[in-house]
């Protein structure tokens, strides 16, 4: 989604991101303080948000419509951070409601830190939705002044707690800080929470230092309440092996229920529900404790073909 610094609160609005006008084309360079590394390195959920930035804004050019993230796969090298790396993006394809991009992150001398793609989806804003900002690319170059930065490090700052951390369990606040334009978790918030959880995991099947390269973000629903949970599923006994990590609202307030599964059947959606609103259909274990609030264990999960 486009994304642009906000009050000097907002957690991704202090990562240190200057813009710059190239021959009309929008670059971001970031600049790698302290706050944002992990053991040295440049995590990859930070290197997600100039990436997000900087695509999202060069495609969005109508105030009616959003453009949100819906997909994000980025390789990054497991290099010492450099002072400064620079996000660029290209446009592959635009049809009537999606748009794909490809994008390069590259240090101080032109060397590739990381590169990949994207995909955004044009969904018409409805009644009751918040304002949307618009910011053509020569607005945002001068927007992102790379003056604020972050005074704690970011998983601190952020407000991640780790539950489990064997598991990979971990869960954060849906706080104004963390929230994009349309008043949900932003972008790379989400990529910083699944980051962290499969660290965490990583971190207990081995003695050495756990750095996550490799994000294949897949955004399915948005998350405006919270607090946001984690579940992973490592395909593997390894500290590198692949990890698949899920993120639930678990606010009731995220959720429309359908009551208790009773066998195959047909179970009804109330006539007040917009399907298009709750795309996500899920099959949550849920202890007999009275809390309608999601347990964080889903049996099945699954998106509506919408």
């Amino acid at each position: 989604m486009t994304d642009v610094p906000g009050l000097d609160s907002s957690v991704p609005g202090r990562f240190g991101i200057a813009g710059r006008l190239d021959d009309g084309a929008l670059s971001l360079v970031l600049s790698t303080q302290p706050e944002i590394l992990h053991h040295g390195v440049a995590r990859a959920s930070v290197l997600a948000y100039p990436v997000d930035a900087v695509a999202g804004i060069s495609v969005d050019d109508d105030p009616d419509v959003w453009t949100l993230t819906t997909d994000l796969s980025l390789r990054m090298r497991p290099v010492p951070a450099p002072d400064t790396v620079t996000a660029t993006s290209t446009l592959v394809r635009r049809g009537r409601r999606s748009v794909t991009a490809t994008f390069a992150v590259v240090d101080d001398l032109g060397v590739s830190v990381a590169a990949g793609a994207i995909g955004f989806a044009a969904v018409p804003r409805r009644d009751g939705d918040p304002p949307k900002p618009h910011f053509p690319p020569a607005v945002a170059a001068r927007m992102f002044t790379g003056q604020s930065t972050l005074t704690e490090p970011l998983r601190e700052a952020a407000g991640i707690r780790v539950l489990d951390r064997a598991a990979g369990v971990v869960e954060v606040d849906v706080t104004p800080e963390l929230r994009n334009p349309a008043g949900t978790l932003q972008g790379a918030m989400v990529a910083l929470v699944a980051e962290v959880a499969a660290e965490e995991l990583a971190a207990t099947r081995t003695d050495a230092p756990t750095v996550i390269t490799d994000l294949d973000l897949r955004y399915l629903a948005q998350a405006p309440s919270g607090p946001v949970r984690t579940r992973c599923r490592p395909f593997g006994p390894n500290a590198d092996d692949p990890i698949q990590v899920e993120l639930i609202d678990t606010s009731v307030d995220g959720m429309v229920s359908l009551g208790p599964y009773h066998g195959k059947d047909r179970y009804p959606v109330p006539s007040s529900v917009d399907p298009a609103a709750f795309p996500v259909v899920d099959v949550s274990l849920e202890p007999t404790d009275g809390t309608p609030t999601h347990s964080g264990v889903s049996a099945v999960r699954g998106v509506l073909p919408l």
